[in-house]
């Protein structure tokens, strides 16, 4: 698989504190996935504490292309139920057909997931396949290799591959943690307070203003810096 070109943009300028390397995890969960899985075309690792996904994909060529038949609204006989499957994970059973419609092209199952240490979920695996099965009887296999939650999987929750659109947006939302960064220790420095502190004050001052914390954090350093 090839790796996003926003997800090496995001890797190459950015460190996460959470995870030492990031490409090596996504490596090491496309060995697992392929081997387990071999129709897997395409995964993300979000990491929850910053919440930033990094994307794998199988062919790049098919990045942006969506199937562009509309779905249908659903009536209230087709309200989504919850259905467990045999392996224990959750699939949308109610409209999983209907989410197909707009599927992204060359996806047609999808699995979801997390990963839990100290009972917090940490990370949220996106595995993605281009058959409607593919994850039949493959969930516990997974879930012992991958260290996930087994009662936390759900299929065919993101056919539509918007974990993709988590990934492309990760070099701007670095971009934008790093101004809040400065502009909290500027903040921090001036008003003698923890950067924690200063992140509050950070937050209220852009809530008082109606404007968002990048931009209030962009005022700080302008004044501040």
């Amino acid at each position: 698989m090839e790796l996003l070109p926003e997800s090496r943009e995001a890797l190459d300028e950015y460190v996460t504190p959470t995870v030492d390397d990031v490409e090596g995890l996504l490596r090491v969960i496309e060995g697992w996935a392929l081997r387990a899985v071999p129709e897997c075309v395409a995964l993300s690792v979000t990491i929850l504490d910053e919440d930033l996904t990094f994307t794998l994909v199988d062919d790049m060529s098919t990045v942006g292309d969506r199937v562009p038949s509309p779905t249908p609204d659903a009536g209230p006989d087709q309200a989504w139920v919850p259905v467990v499957e045999d392996d224990g994970s959750l699939d949308e059973g109610g409209w999983a057909e209907m989410a197909r419609e707009r599927a992204f092209a060359g996806i047609e199952s999808t699995v979801c997931l997390p990963v839990v240490e100290h009972g917090r979920a940490v990370l949220n695996i996106d595995l993605y396949a281009s058959t409607a099965h593919a994850f039949r009887g493959r969930i516990d296999g997974l879930v012992e290799a991958l260290g996930a939650w087994q009662a936390g999987a759900v299929t065919n929750a993101d056919l539509g591959f918007e974990s993709l659109k988590r990934a492309e947006a990760a070099p701007e939302r670095l971009r934008e943690q790093r101004v809040v960064d400065v502009a909290v220790g500027l903040v921090a420095a001036r008003v003698g307070v923890t950067t924690d502190d200063a992140l509050v004050l950070l937050r209220v001052a852009a809530d008082r203003a109606g404007t968002s914390e990048t931009q209030a954090a962009t005022i700080a350093q302008a004044l501040l810096g």
